[in-house]
């Protein structure tokens, strides 16, 4: 018997009588006399296997019908069975890590061509950079350039704005503080006047003159030459003091004296005439203005 059940464990005999695992005796005989009727060799005789077909049902019929038999062929069949679904998840949890371990692969595979892709980007990046930086610098530069000349251009330009003090020479004394707030008033707000006379040549006159903004001092330069009887010999706009660089200062020096044609008198100036003069400010700021023209003398 046992080597029966040796040869009959790698098969499933209910299958091959085609009836249930509980089924009884009696349906097992049945079934066992439909199948054998219909495979007996001797209505066969041409299927080969049809002898050995017989035979295994011969032998499934021995084993079913053996409550002892049967009863050891049906714990070997289930243990196969739960064998074989143990088998069926262990696959299935291998499937599904070897799917995860395609998946893990595939998606670094993929990361790694990002990877890849970004160098070749950023290569293609460096090599345009490379190309065009020199332009690009180039340009920042002649920017720059542009940038300090326009800060050059206006700070010499704040700086002549910021050169408002005149001074006049001349010979004798026609000319006082109120004379030449008369005449320097044409062309703008007139600020301190402040007249001293040369103590080491006798006869010879200054005066420094603060106006109250760098244009008005500027043109005041440019156009005014004195009186006709008694035209200045000089006249020139002072450099600021405040430290700021600034370009050479316009001058007037009187040509000479047989050579001089004084200016057409201007008759749209002739209204300052009647402006109210000034009071003078602080003795101290006088005294300060005194001792910077003795210092230009």
């Amino acid at each position: 018997m046992s080597k029966l059940l040796d040869k009959m464990k790698n098969m499933d005999l209910y299958l091959l009588l085609e009836v249930e695992a509980d089924a009884d005796e009696n349906i097992i005989k049945k079934a066992y006399r439909k199948k054998a009727l219909k495979c007996h060799p001797d209505k066969n005789p041409d299927n080969p296997k049809a002898a050995e077909l017989f035979h295994q049902l011969s032998e499934a019929l021995s084993v079913l019908t053996d409550e002892e038999a049967r009863k050891a062929y049906d714990n070997v069949l289930k243990a196969k069975k739960a064998n074989e679904l143990r088998n069926r998840k262990l696959d299935a949890k291998r499937k599904k890590m070897k799917d995860e371990l395609e998946a893990r692969e595939k998606a670094a595979f993929e990361e790694k061509s990002d990877d890849v892709l970004a160098g070749e980007k950023l290569k293609t990046e460096i090599e345009r950079l490379q190309k065009e930086g020199q332009r690009q610098l180039e340009e920042e530069q002649e920017r720059l350039r542009q940038m300090l000349n326009e800060e050059k251009v206006s700070m010499m330009s704040k700086a002549a704005e910021s050169s408002k003090k005149l001074k006049v020479r001349w010979k004798g004394s026609h000319y006082d503080e109120d004379r030449l707030r008369q005449l320097f008033c044409k062309y703008g707000d007139v600020g301190d006047v402040v007249v001293l006379e040369n103590k080491k040549e006798k006869g010879k006159f200054s005066a420094l003159i603060e106006m109250m903004n760098g244009s008005a001092a500027k043109m005041a330069v440019n156009i005014e030459r004195g009186d006709q009887d008694h035209p200045f010999k000089k006249i020139e706009l002072l450099e600021d003091k405040s430290g700021v660089e600034t370009q050479s200062n316009p001058t007037f020096s009187a040509p000479n004296p047989s050579s001089y044609q004084p200016p057409e008198p201007q008759t749209t100036f002739n209204d300052f005439e009647s402006l109210v003069m000034r009071q003078l400010r602080q003795a101290e700021e006088r005294k300060r203005l005194i001792e910077e023209i003795e210092n230009n003398e």
